[in-house]
This record gives C-alpha cells, structure tokens and sequence, in this order.
C-alpha cells in the first residue's frame, strides 16, 4: 500500500509541476535548467514523506502501541517497547536515513535555482558553503538535515518509550525550520500565517504519519491492534479538526477572498487539496464506525465469574479476519488519498499566490507591521481598536474550553471543585486576550510605552488568577488512568513530565527568580529588542516568555499544583520581596537613559503623531517602575491567608492527635521533659528510657505531621491541598 499512495504523491506532484508555466528561459539569461525545474519538487516531496514515515513510525512505538514496564537504573519505572514497536522504531531510521539524503539534495538543488545555475556547476565545496552560511534557506535546510541523521543514527538502538518520544520530539523539530523560511514568512501577518503553516503541517504529518504506522502494525492479536487503533482514531479525529481548522486561515491569509479559489490556479490546487482532506476524513470516519467496533476485545469470565490469568482473549479468527481486511481496505485508501494530498501541498508551495494590488504595501512601515500605522493613540482606542492575534487567542479559547471539559467530567462523577478557581481560570485568560488582542496588541509595536505595559499585564497581572485556576491538579483529577493494555496515558504522561528533571530545573526557585527579574534587562538594555521585533515570530516568542515566566513565578509564591519543590512560607515572602527592586532600578534606568532602547526598530518606523521616541521611552520606564506595586500586594494578602490556613490546619490536625491519645499530648510533655532535664544541670540530663522513647516518638510525630507541599506522584496530597 505504501508503494501506491507514494505513487500517488508523485502524480499529483507531476502534474502540478507539468501544468505550471516551466522552467525561465529568456535569451542572453542565466536559467538553473530544466533539472533542476523538476528535481527540486520531487526532492522536496520525498523528503517530505520521508519526514512523515519518520515520525508516524515514532508514535506508533512511543504512543500508539501498548508497551510493557521495566525497572530503570534509578529505581524508576520505564516504559520497554514490543518487538513491533522496536521494528517502528528500525523503519523510522531508515526513513530518517532518506530524509537527510533528500534534504541534501534538496539544497543542492535550491542553490541551483535561487543562483540561476545548473545543479553541476555549484556541486561544489565553496558555494554550498556560501550559501548555507548566508542565508536562512540554506541553513534551515542543513538543521533539517543534521536532525534527520540524528534520528537515523540512534532509532535503531531505541528500547523504551522516553528514549522513542525524545526521538520524536527531535523529528518534530526538523519540520519547523523551512517554515520559518518559506513564502508564509512573506505574507502580511507575518506570525499567524507562519504559525497558521507550521500548525497545519505538524498536524498534517502525525495524521498521515501515524495511519502508516498502524498499518505496519496490523499484524497484531486484536488485543493489542483494537487498543492502538481506539487510541489513533482519537487523536486522527482531533488532528484532522486542526488540520482544517489551520489550511483555512492560512489559505485566507494567502488568497484574501473567495473569488481567487476558482480564477487563480493557487486556488484551484487549494480546492483539490481540500476535497482531498475532506475525503480523507469521510475514510477515516468509515475506519471508527466500522473498524474499530470490530475489533473490541472481550473479556471473558468462567463459570464463577473471574477472569483469566491474561484478562483478555482475541476474538475469533473470522472476526478479526473480517475486520482487519475492512481496515486494510479502507485505511489503505485513505493513505493513498493522504498522500496525493501531500503531493498537491508540495506543488502548492511551488505556486505563487494571488497578489492584491490594495494589499501591496506602499509605504516601509506597514512592511514592517503588516497592517497600516493606526491613528493616534487614545484610551478610547486602546479599549476598541481591537486587532486580533489569533495565535493567543485560538490558545486561550483552547484553554477555557478545555478547563471546562475537565469541569464537566468532574461534576459528572458528583467530585467539588471550588467556583473561584474557575472564574479566576477564565479573567486570567481574558487579560491575556486583553493584553494581546486589544489596542494593546495593535500600538504595542508601535510605542514602547504599550508595549511595556503589554508585557506587565502577561508577566505580573495575568499569571495571578492563572495559577490560582489550579489547571494541573483539575487535569490530575479529571483524566481517567490509562486502560489495559494501555499502561500509560494523557494523565501518567503529565504525572511523568511532573517528575522529570527538566521540570525540576525550571521550577527551582533561584532560576524561576533570576528568570522572572533578569528577563527585562537582557531584552530591554541590549540589541535584543530590535532584531525579535524585527523577526516575524519574535514578538509572538516575547509574549509568550513572559506570560510562562510570570506564570511559574506566582506558581510556587501562591499556587497550589503539585510542583517538584516549594519553599516555606517565609521564604517565599522573601523571594517576593527580592524582585521588587529589581524592577524599580529597570524603571529608573530606563527613564534615565539618553539611548533609544530599540532603536533599531523604532528609527524605521514613521510614525507621524504623538511624543518623541524618547519621550514615549521615559513613560515606559515609569510604567516599569510602578506596575508591580498592586501586584506585589495582593500577592501578600494571598500569602498571608494561605499561612494563616496551614497554621489552622496544623492545630486542628494537632487537637485530633491529641484527642486520639485521650487528652495527652505527648509533644508538649517531651518538651516540659526537656526543659525540666536542661535547668536541673548537667549531672542529670541523661534521659531514662521511658523519656527517650517518648522524644523518639514525639519526634517521629512531629515529622509526620508537618505539612508538606503535594507531589506529582501524590495525588491525595494535591486535592488535600484543593481542598485548603
């Protein structure tokens, strides 16, 4: 079945290519040829397929199959994989093998076209040289290809499902980087059209990637397939849903109307594209109603009504005959369909979109914004002259709807979950709407001073009622564990990821600090500002580092989600006094200074109202130095209630110890005891053994009732917490 969906690509890609206007010959000119005219598609397309066997092969071994536990050399327990998930793992590699060579290739041949040469006269040492350290296509190209040999090197030595799932994580990362440098880069929207692209892409090749990897999998007992198939066919569902979701907003981006789609021939390759998609989820719906019911394991009971030592049996042979012959069928038409899909995508990369002659900007500073400068800026403006980044957003709807998801299941098995938490989920993902969408987002890159308050509301107001949602422990609470023969899930994935070192080290307070007080300084006092500002995802990356920053800040000041360590109630008092200053000296140095913060961006911006640059960087400066006093604030007022809740919670835990033991306090007599020994002088201090034991184990007491903060592998701990 691969064989002919990978034909398939190919005609559709050939006649994409066959039909375009080929390759430029004009007389007196240089021209690359018509090699290179044909071969540069056809490279790009078996890269891609390559890229998508590399990573379907990955989750099918990582996700999608069952695995068994193993012990670790730490004492941890490892997910080991199956021989058909090490076999994936074998045909990844060399898939990844293929990717690197064709991306190779692919250089090659885009040197050739971009220098106007024929491939034969820049296969050479220096100009492939020059032309990967120059310019952005050729080093993409060659990270692809590095992280490609990485993938072909260690997948055939890969035996548990960490070390499988980093692998895929390195294959995932070889999709982005001609993203970032492809025709979406160009468009107006410079960051929702790359992450529109990138979104679709990804989601794109897990769909078809992980239909391929099932498919070499069909050999399975049906307990083992009928589980990996269920657990694909939820994750096909939502991947096609994002899959549609991000080609419309990018075909919207690139067309700007409807009446492009049926007068240009982009738009005709996106209609064939669509109908492709379309009829490839139509296949995949007909896999769920017909396949997956078919092969349901039965568990079986004897006579006494207990099960088998195994716990499940395959059905019968005809049965699963029956089935796996259905999904052959239908699953091997929806590849095939896939992949043509795939090969109209490569050709539509090769297409030019439609140009509106209005949308052309005719003036350097919409170039560098992608919309009109906006008028003058007002309050009034501020509040109405919204312009949406659909990026935050389309994440905090995300956010919200899942939020309320894991609600709704909680409700239903009849579990409390406190209403503050969720109206303070919901307002801390409208500021982060607010801050990015509102006029904030449309003058941010056109004023500092916006654009400082822009980064306060994310880093130091919206993180507040964030963490204060408690969304991780409503997760642990509302995702059900993992189903046999599925030992993991969505929930011992989190729990793992809770518990593993990364997590560790970005949750240490002193590099949580450093990170959240240094932050503005290394982007506000250095180059930095100018060149993420000038690149299309850079003010996007702002925005996002510090809303995590902040997030993780007044996480272990005052969440309550398990968290690898938290410190004391003093010493997070301290550590929130620690950055006061810290944002004070920024404030005053920038309103101090006579430089332009930025000014790399703001010199090429014509902004013909308001103050001077310099002037709007001193209001910055003051927003600054003045934003974090309310925050601060309300933040040791829910320090100091929660405080005076765990001293509560401490006597009321001590008055039922002391009531168990019939009105004796063993503690407080300990000490009397102690006390007693020191004053009656040094002849005297040696304990009898009745008071040694009682110290032993007021001691032991003492420890056992101290109020820790919850772990990720306790999760009773992180609802008594809740519940505080």
């Amino acid at each position: 079945m691969a064989p002919v969906a990978v034909a398939a690509g190919c005609v559709a890609l050939a006649l994409v290519v066959g039909f375009g206007p080929g390759p430029l010959r004009l007389p007196g000119l240089p021209s690359s040829g018509t090699l290179t005219y044909w071969a540069l598609p056809f490279a790009h397309l078996v890269g891609r397929i390559a890229a998508v066997g590399t990573i379907g092969w990955l989750l099918t071994a990582a996700v999608l199959l069952p695995a068994k536990h193993g012990a670790a050399g730490n004492g941890s327990r490892v997910g080991i994989l199956s021989p058909t998930a090490r076999r994936c793992g074998r045909y990844a590699a060399n898939a990844a093998a293929l990717w690197m060579l064709a991306t190779l290739v692919e250089l090659l041949f885009t040197l050739s076209e971009i220098s106007a040469r024929p491939a034969g006269d820049v296969l050479d040492v220096s100009s492939l040289r020059s032309f990967v350290s120059t310019t952005s296509q050729g080093r993409a190209l060659l990270v692809v290809a590095a992280l490609a040999a990485v993938i072909a090197v260690i997948g055939r030595t890969v035996t548990t499902t960490t070390a499988t799932g980093a692998l895929l994580a390195v294959a995932v990362a070889g999709i982005v980087p001609p993203i970032l440098v492809g025709h979406a880069a160009t468009s107006g929207d410079h960051a929702i059209a790359v992450v529109a692209l990138g979104v679709h892409v990804l989601a794109a090749t897990a769909w078809v990637g992980g239909l391929l990897g099932l498919l070499t999998a069909v050999r399975l007992p049906a307990s083992l397939f009928g589980p990996a198939l269920r657990r694909y066919s939820r994750f096909a569902a939502g991947a096609a849903a994002v899959t549609a979701i991000s080609g419309i907003a990018g075909a919207a981006l690139r067309l700007g109307g409807f009446t492009p789609l049926w007068d240009t021939r982009y738009g005709l390759l996106v209609l064939l594209k669509a109908a492709g998609l379309l009829a490839a989820v139509t296949l995949g719906g007909l896999v769920r109603r017909r396949v997956v019911a078919g092969l349901t394991v039965t568990t079986p009971t004897d006579q006494t009504g207990t099960t088998d030592q195994t716990g499940t049996t395959d059905q019968t042979g005809t049965d699963r005959t029956t089935a796996v012959a259905r999904f052959l069928r239908i699953a091997g038409v929806e590849l095939t369909v896939l992949t043509a899909t795939v090969g109209l995508a490569v050709g539509l990369s090769r297409t030019a979109p439609p140009v509106n002659d209005a949308l052309v900007p005719d003036d350097p500073t919409q170039t560098l914004l992608g919309y009109p400068m906006p008028p003058p800026v007002t309050a009034a403006r501020l509040a109405t002259d919204w312009h949406i980044d659909w990026v935050f957003l389309a994440g905090a709807v995300t956010a919200a709807l899942l939020y309320l998801a894991g609600l709704r299941r909680l409700r239903a098995r009849g579990a409390h979950w406190p209403l503050g938490r969720t109206i303070a989920w919901l307002a801390g993902l409208l500021v982060v709407v607010v801050a990015t969408s509102s006029g904030l987002g449309l003058y941010g890159p056109v004023l500092l001073s916006v654009h400082m308050s822009q980064h306060m509301l994310l880093s130091m107001l919206a993180p507040l009622p964030l963490v204060l949602g408690a969304p991780v422990t409503l997760a642990l609470r509302a995702m059900r564990p993992a189903t046999a023969p599925h030992r993991t899930g969505p929930r011992e994935w989190l729990l793992r990821t809770l518990r593993s070192w990364p997590v560790r080290i970005l949750t240490h307070p002193l590099l949580v600090t450093a990170n959240f007080a240094g932050s503005l300084y290394v982007l506000y006092l250095s180059s930095l500002l100018s060149t993420l500002m000038h690149n299309h995802l850079g003010h996007l990356y702002m925005n996002v580092h510090f809303l995590a920053v902040g997030v993780l800040f007044f996480e272990l000041l005052i969440g309550t989600d398990p968290l690898p360590r938290r410190l004391p109630h003093p010493g997070r008092v301290l550590m929130l006094l620690a950055v006061v200053p810290f944002h004070a000296f920024l404030g005053l140095t920038i309103m101090s200074t006579s430089a332009l913060l930025g000014s790399g961006w703001y010199d090429r911006l014509v902004r013909p109202w308001g103050v001077s640059p310099l002037s709007d960087q001193r209001t910055a400066g003051g927003i600054a130095w003045s934003f974090g006093e309310i925050p601060t604030f309300v933040v040791l007022i829910v320090l100091a209630i929660q405080w005076s809740r765990l001293d509560e919670r401490q006597a009321r835990t001590r008055e039922r110890r002391i009531a168990a033991a019939g009105d004796v306090d063993a503690e407080l007599d300990a000490y009397n005891a102690y006390l007693a020994q020191l004053a009656a002088g040094p002849a005297r201090r040696t304990p009898s053994a009745a008071t040694t034991t009682s110290t032993a184990t007021t001691t032991s007491t003492a420890t056992t009732s101290r109020t820790t903060s919850p772990t990720p592998g306790d999760e009773t701990n992180a609802e008594a917490e809740t519940s505080g």
